[in-house]
C-alpha cells in the first residue's frame, strides 16, 4: 500500500474549518431549543406557523438531527484532516435538502408563508453546507485531508 503525503492546508482552511464548527454548535442548539420549544412559543407564532411546526412528522425532526450531527461530524473531520468529512458533509447536505423540501413543499410553508418568510433561511443552510461539501472536496484533492 502506497503512502500519500499530506500537504498543510492554508490558515485559511483553518479559519474556515472553525468558524463551520461554531456553524454546526449553533445548529444544535437550536435543534435543542426547537425539540424543546413550549407553549409559551408556540402561542407567539402565528396560526399558520403553528400549524407548519406541530404539524412536522417524526421522520423529519431525524432528518434536522441527522443534518445537524452529520454536518458536525464533517466539520470535525475537516480539523483533523481526515477524509471521512467528505461522506458526512455529504449526509449532512442531503438531509438538509430532504428536510427543507419536505417542510416548503410537502407540508405547503412556501405557499402558505410564502417566498419573502420561509426561502432566506433554507437558502443559506444549504449554501453553507455545499461550500462546506466544496471545501471538502478541495482539501482532498489538494492533499490537506487524508
Amino acid at each position: 500500500m502506497e503512502a500519500t503525503a499530506t500537504v498543510s492546508p492554508p490558515r485559511w482552511y483553518w479559519i474556515v474549518s472553525a468558524i463551520a464548527l461554531l456553524w454546526m454548535l449553533f445548529g444544535v442548539v437550536a435543534l435543542v431549543m426547537d425539540l424543546s420549544m413550549g407553549e409559551a412559543a408556540l402561542e407567539g407564532m402565528s396560526e399558520a406557523e403553528r400549524q407548519i411546526y406541530t404539524g412536522r412528522p417524526t421522520w423529519l425532526l431525524i432528518a434536522y438531527a441527522v443534518a445537524i450531527f452529520s454536518g458536525l461530524g464533517g466539520v470535525i473531520g475537516l480539523l483533523m484532516r481526515r477524509s471521512w468529512a467528505i461522506p458526512l458533509l455529504a449526509v449532512s447536505l442531503i438531509a438538509a435538502i430532504i428536510q427543507f423540501g419536505y417542510v416548503l413543499f410537502g407540508m405547503g410553508a412556501l405557499e402558505v408563508l410564502g417566498a419573502a418568510a420561509t426561502l432566506p433561511f433554507p437558502i443559506v443552510i444549504l449554501a453553507i453546507g455545499t461550500a462546506l461539501l466544496w471545501l471538502a472536496l478541495h482539501a482532498r484533492r489538494c492533499g490537506w485531508i487524508t
